[in-house]
């Protein structure tokens, strides 16, 4: 009997220590289960995560940076437009060169944020997993895309200076022209007709040179309203001049030749735009030839990078380390 209690008590003894073997053992399976970058261990990448994260945080404050350079882009692009439909070419000069010098910053910026984030130690490699929790690869991730909103942002920029440059140097053109007829007719009033026609020849040239833009806005402005405008002022440049050229031939001496002059310069000069409004619409017109456009595009960079910049800033329960609520 009692050797019968002891194989008894022996079958259990064993079969006690088989169960705490299967159970160790399918603890140490579950623990192999765990993701090197789960939260379940994070000592594992404690080490990692404090060498990447201030690294991340000076990434992160410089695009903040970035996003506000972009909105100070934005800024100027929208003031060069508005100038341009006011037509202010003086405004809107420097509004490009404030702009010029704000693109070329963030350019190179944003280069160097590139290069910046590339350098940060184990991201990227094939242990990355290893050594870097994965709030903080996210993280990583996140900001390297915030810089691609820059993409093609000095193109855009580009297309509106482009753009203004050609609307101020319209705008010089027609004005000169405007002021040279002006002069003119004061010399003709005079009765010195022949300085009233050189005068006349001078805001030809005037005309001549803003036709040569003229054509090469027409790709992408609609220049209608400035067709007409440098047709009209055209038309009646060549009436002043033929009535200059009569009236100086015959003196005071009334000719059919200077009564159809005189006619002729009439029905011209009331075809001419009243005002300068006739110009505001022309600068609108060139500036909605692509500026518009860019400055749609440089909102839209700004706004993806600051996004983008959000979705890259960890919140308290993602960081590394932080312990779950109760």
């Amino acid at each position: 009997m009692t050797r019968r209690v002891r194989a008894v008590f022996g079958a259990i003894a064993w079969f006690l220590v088989l169960a705490v073997i299967a159970l160790g053992a399918a603890g140490l399976v579950t623990g192999l289960d765990q993701p090197p970058t789960g939260t379940g261990r994070p000592e594992l990448t404690a080490a990692g995560d404090a060498e990447v994260v201030p690294l991340l945080d000076a990434a992160q404050a410089d695009i903040a940076d970035l996003v506000e350079q972009v909105e100070d882009l934005g800024t100027q692009a929208r003031g060069a437009l508005a100038a341009l439909n006011g037509a202010d070419p003086t405004t809107s000069d420097a509004a490009i060169a404030e702009g010029d010098l704000l693109v070329a910053e963030v350019v190179r910026r944003t280069a160097a944020l590139r290069r910046e984030l590339a350098a940060v130690p184990y991201v990227g490699t094939p242990a990355a997993g290893l050594s870097v929790s994965e709030a903080v690869l996210a993280r990583h991730a996140a900001l390297v895309a915030a810089l691609d909103a820059t993409d093609g942002l000095d193109t855009s920029w580009a297309r509106l200076s482009i753009g203004s440059v050609a609307a101020t140097e319209m705008s010089k053109l027609l004005a000169e022209h405007d002021r040279l007829i002006g002069e003119a007719a004061a010399q003709g009033r005079s009765a010195k007709y022949a300085q009233a026609i050189k005068l006349i020849d001078q805001a030809e040239q005037q005309l001549t040179a803003a036709r040569a833009i003229r054509d090469k806005l027409a790709a992408t402005v609609e220049v209608s309203v400035l067709d007409e405008w440098i047709s009209r002022n055209a038309a009646y440049d060549v009436a002043l001049r033929d009535l200059y050229d009569a009236i100086s031939k015959v003196g005071r001496t009334v000719t059919a030749a200077t009564r159809a002059a005189v006619k002729a310069e009439a029905a011209a000069r009331a075809r001419l735009p009243p005002d300068t409004r006739g110009l505001v619409v022309i600068m609108a017109d060139i500036g909605r030839g692509g500026m518009n456009g860019a400055v749609i595009a440089i909102e839209e960079a700004r706004g993806k990078l600051a996004d983008a910049l959000a979705a890259g800033t960890p919140d308290a329960s993602d960081t590394p380390g932080a312990s779950p609520g109760p």
